[in-house]
């Protein structure tokens, strides 16, 4: 597995996770997604409802090697088959998520860039057929579970069982953490939903990560990120006076209790001399 292929990775994870929570936002919100769906198309609801299913089931075919070039060539055109849409809302002046304006509605149009660019880039599979990738599933799953967990590993897999019940929790019970946290109650409670939701999606990739955590290494470093920055943004707000301190106590459970985990699964990767080695000889190509 070379650099190029963690790269095509990381990249698959984003899109699959971004899809997934888009997917059931969907569903919980569909009153917001249908200023988004083109004039011709009669029954708007119903769109946002398929879509939303289409978008679900596109995770499922990336993490099918089988599937995986077709899902990656349709998301690609069906992200392009998008931008009329966008352009649409531009000139008709549509608000969405609460949001208009010109500015915001150019950003989306070049931000739809990014989803076409990412589909392209999972469209790579190291795996001839499903039956095949199932099978090496199996055999990870039965040669990981016959071993004991390190430390770390069990660690990163109560992130998975933590982060998953957040998003359920986020989900059904948004105005429970605006009234522990004190938290702005104008605040649309879906935003705090999304977060729930992109949580767990996170949550299913530690899981994964536990059963290897050395192979599946992008995961670690994407969570690692988001557990860096999210105090990182925390800190920012509270000194500019726009979120309480009671909050800190989210940014400890989700964030700084899991370090020694991901920082010693991190250091333990890059410390491993076939890595280093394998970085230098790939820096120098």
């Amino acid at each position: 597995m070379n650099l190029s292929y963690n790269y095509r990775v990381v990249f698959r994870y984003l899109l699959a996770a971004g899809l997934l929570a888009a997917g059931f936002a969907h569903f919980l919100f569909p009153e917001e997604f249908v200023p988004a769906v083109p004039s011709p198309f009669v029954n708007a609801l119903l769109w946002v409802y398929l879509t939303g299913i289409a978008e679900i089931l596109a995770v499922i075919g990336l993490m099918i090697p089988k599937f995986r070039r077709l899902t990656a060539w349709t998301l690609a055109l069906y992200f392009i088959a998008l931008l009329p849409a966008h352009v649409e809302m531009l000139l008709i002046d549509h608000e969405i998520f609460g949001i208009s304006g010109d500015n915001f509605m150019i950003a989306r149009i070049f931000f739809q860039l990014v989803p076409i660019w990412m589909a392209w880039v999972s469209r790579e599979t190291e795996v001839a057929g499903i039956w095949k990738g199932l099978d090496r599933f199996d055999l990870l799953l039965k040669e990981r579970w016959e071993k004991p967990f390190s430390w770390h590993s069990r660690w990163l897999l109560a992130a998975a069982f933590y982060n998953i019940g957040f998003g359920i929790w986020a989900g059904l019970f948004p105005q429970q953490a605006f009234q522990l946290f004190g938290m702005d109650t104008n605040t649309p409670l879906f935003l705090w939903q999304t977060i729930g939701m992109i949580v767990g999606v996170y949550g299913i990739g530690y899981g994964i990560a536990a059963l290897n955590e050395q192979k599946h290494i992008p995961i670690v470093l994407v969570g690692l990120l988001g557990k860096i920055f999210g105090p990182l943004g925390f800190l920012y707000t509270y000194l500019a006076g726009d979120i309480s301190l009671s909050f800190g106590i989210m940014i400890v459970l989700n964030d700084l209790i899991w370090y020694p985990a991901f920082f010693a699964i991190t250091f333990r990767y890059f410390k491993r001399s076939d890595h280093l080695t394998r970085l230098q000889s790939d820096s120098t190509r």
